[in-house]
């Protein structure tokens, strides 16, 4: 259970609060990829490395992003929604 909360939390809230951090969607998003790209390529440099991971760390980018995307969105549209009243 412990391991489930922690992937959860690395890969959905942690991005999605730098996100809104950043309060840009598409740099915060950017972030996560390049991150995830790195990763991938030193996976790569990896002489037994397994292709499943190769997957799992697509995958994980990709969900990652997605969070850090939504979290810079909220923050543009809150930040918009102020500025309009």
């Amino acid at each position: 259970m412990e391991i489930a909360a922690a992937i959860v939390i690395a890969t959905l809230v942690g991005p999605f609060l730098i996100g809104w951090w950043i309060g840009h969607a598409a740099i915060a998003a950017a972030a996560w990829g390049a991150l995830g790209l790195t990763v991938l390529i030193m996976q790569a440099r990896v002489e037994d490395a397994e292709p499943e991971a190769f997957a799992w760390i697509v995958v994980s980018t990709m969900l990652s992003a997605g969070a850090a995307y939504y979290g810079g969105l909220r923050r543009e549209r809150r930040r918009q929604e102020q500025l309009e009243r």
